[in-house]
């Protein structure tokens, strides 16, 4: 279950947190200890004095941090269990499971906390009995309450330095969450973050990894839920990603996808554009918006949107190979001319990609089994004599193509499959039996 997302968070947020100099002395938070602090502040909080001082309330926040950090000051992950003991001693029990990928689970197991170990290195953590569901939670509200009584601004930098420390744990909080698959609570994690940002004394500070974490769990828990708000989440997540300047075109295909799974093509055709307004020279930005209006089945405006692409990408191959994917949904013969000519134009450019080369047979063939179609019901002999022998014209035409779409194709086992079922019926109709059985066989072993 480990992720690229939790990786990179870990590497950008977490390791180093807990770092410790093995030459200090280690002072462990003790629950009994922290438990009488949080009882001391709730008073505080209702008292009529103390409740209106901006330090009462910037203690509590401080005070919560090590509410959340107790079973947690010494360790990080990646340690094994011999160290964990150093510094928490022996726990009450451990559980072992070999897993099905044979990987071993060993659970350590104390009277506040559960250590999940896989293959000896420290992998999630559970809290057990927790004092307080949400400290961190009840720890940025004491800082804002703080910053709110503070009007002279004394304390902002205190404030300030409690708020970076909150964050730092919110992250951790949210990499373990989601490590145990709680992605509910990883989501909650970050979008903490997030809030905390808002905040005046970070000036809208913008934490882009966070963004777009709070957008990929979004998504996870909508793909989970069928929550198709929780999609419309991830979309304005992405959307602050857009603004930042982060991710480039990725990050609006992303949104794409996430339209389309709601159904909203026009939307998803409206960002593809925006896409396209800052890529226009990136070929996946310029093939999805062109994919996307063959899905609204708006033809003639993607004509018109992929002319306007090849004046402007002249040198890329894919704009006339989307021109051309655009101009064979017309039926007109003429479009059908206008859609060889764009994909000759793109095979010039870029004469060794072997769908060009595909789409451009698979037109003369069915221009040839048309032909060959229409021959079965003219009556006319000689009419029907002239059908065949344009319908053969195709077929000799398309062959060298699609012996070249095949060649060229090293990536697409499907496509290979369709380029040899159309060269087999074309060695088949054309009785070249030579071409037709080491097409036959070529296919069989696919």
């Amino acid at each position: 279950m480990r992720k690229l997302v939790t990786l990179v968070i870990i590497a950008t947020a977490v390791i180093g947190l807990n770092a410790q100099d093995m030459g200090a002395t280690v002072v462990l938070l003790k629950a009994n200890t922290v438990k009488k602090k949080v009882e001391k502040s709730n008073a505080e909080i209702q008292d009529a004095k103390k409740s209106v001082k901006a330090s009462t309330w910037l203690k509590r926040g401080d005070l919560f941090q090590d509410v959340f950090n107790i079973g947690l000051e010494q360790t990080q992950e990646g340690m094994d269990s011999q160290m964990l003991t150093l510094f928490y001693k022996q726990p009450i029990s451990i559980e072992n499971e070999t897993m099905e990928d044979s990987s071993l689970h060993e659970t350590y197991i104390y009277e506040s906390m559960k250590y999940l170990f896989v293959d000896g290195v420290l992998q999630q953590w559970e809290r057990v009995n927790p004092i307080v569901e949400d400290p961190l939670r009840v720890s940025i509200d004491a800082y804002k309450k703080a910053l709110e009584l503070d009007a002279a601004g004394k304390l902002e930098p205190k404030i300030k330095e409690g708020l970076i420390a909150v964050k730092a744990l919110l992250k951790r909080r949210g990499v373990n969450s989601y490590y145990i698959e709680d992605y509910e609570s990883a989501l909650g994690s970050f979008e903490d973050v997030l809030e905390i940002n808002q905040l005046g004394l970070f000036a809208g500070e913008i934490d882009t990894v966070m963004v777009q974490y709070s957008g990929i769990i979004s998504r996870e828990i909508a793909g989970k839920t069928k929550n198709n708000e929780l999609y419309k989440k991830a979309i304005e997540y992405y959307k602050q990603l857009t603004d930042a300047d982060f991710g480039g075109p990725n990050t609006y295909l992303q949104i794409k996808m996430d339209y389309l799974t709601i159904g909203d093509t026009v939307s998803a055709l409206e960002i593809l554009k925006e896409a396209y307004a800052k890529y226009p020279d990136t070929v996946n930005v310029i093939a999805n918006v062109a994919d996307t209006y063959i899905q609204l089945k708006q033809i003639d405006e993607g004509i018109t949107f992929m002319e306007s692409v090849t004046q402007n990408n002249p040198n890329i191959a894919e704009s006339y190979y989307w021109l051309g994917r655009m101009l064979i949904n017309k039926e007109e013969v003429e479009f059908i001319d206008k859609a060889i000519e764009a994909y000759n134009k793109a095979g010039e450019i870029a004469p060794s990609i072997y769908y060009i080369w595909y789409d451009l047979g698979y037109i003369y063939y069915l221009q040839g089994a048309d032909f060959f179609e229409r021959s079965h019901d003219e009556q006319h002999e000689a009419t029907r004599a002239k059908l065949i022998e344009l319908g053969k014209e195709k077929y000799q035409t398309s062959i060298p193509i699609l012996e070249k779409a095949y060649e060229l194709n090293s990536e697409n086992e499907l496509v290979k499959f369709e380029t040899l079922d159309l060269l087999q019926r074309i060695y088949y109709k054309e009785e070249m039996t030579e071409q037709y059985d080491r097409v036959k066989e070529l296919k069989e072993n696919l």
